[in-house]
């Protein structure tokens, strides 16, 4: 299974200068010592949430641009190099917070339907394309990363009828996660290839080994 962060890793935050600005009039008028609490609520779809609090003995502080941030030490890891944006291109204008330890934000366009030509044909590569990135927010619950970038889908073909299946294996057969990370992948695979259904095979041939990560994954734990 991947490595961690280690625990002492320190927490790399950036604040854009309307997030900055956004963070510092919401601390107006608040008690001294108040500061932007940022958590993570955990799962295969693991998102940030903020809030004005007062610290507390479990938080791990950190000041950025004169900011004080609350972060527990369950959200640090997801939070590493993290960039706190505020986006006023959106109705209302709202935060967002990204990094490479949260997952992309599904598209919202409706992709063109995907017309497979046989059973068993092979799946065109923009329609691949477009499922690995659904699937690219789908995070396994107990390791801080999608489950494309950890290697766990093996492939995809098209079935009868223009159903979708994909191979699809986990980092180690005990896996408590399994029913539930199949119905997600299904779920995600489905609409972003235009077919009718998506079915998962777990398999467990040939075994997944960090070898199987990308590039990306692989020097965020450690291996490259």
């Amino acid at each position: 299974m991947p490595k961690e962060p280690a625990p002492t890793e320190p927490i790399r935050i950036r604040l854009t200068e309307p997030a900055r600005e956004a963070l510092a009039q919401a601390l107006q008028g608040r008690p001294p010592g108040s500061g932007i609490r940022i958590w993570v609520e955990r799962g295969m779809h693991p998102h940030p949430q903020m809030m004005v609090d007062l610290p507390s003995h479990r938080d791990v502080p950190v000041t950025v641009d004169g900011l004080l941030l609350l972060i527990d030490d369950a959200s640090r890891k997801f939070l590493l190099d993290a960039e706190i944006r505020y986006r006023t291109d959106r109705t209302p204008p709202g935060f967002e917070v990204v990094g490479p330890w949260l997952p992309a934000q599904a598209p919202t366009a409706s992709p063109p339907p995907a017309v497979p030509a046989t059973a068993g044909a092979g799946v065109p590569a923009d329609v691949e394309t477009r499922v690995r990135e659904a699937l690219k927010t789908i995070y396994d619950p107990e390791i801080p990363m999608n489950i494309i970038d950890l290697g766990l889908i093996y492939g995809m073909r098209w079935k009868d009828d223009g159903e979708l299946a994909i191979q699809m294996t986990m980092t180690s057969p005990g896996c408590p996660a399994v029913e539930e990370l199949v119905k997600e992948v299904e779920t995600a695979a489905a609409p972003a290839a235009g077919a009718k259904r998506a079915t998962v095979e777990v398999v467990w041939e040939p075994p997944w080994g960090p070898e199987r990560m990308t590039e990306f994954a692989k020097r965020q734990f450690g291996y490259a």
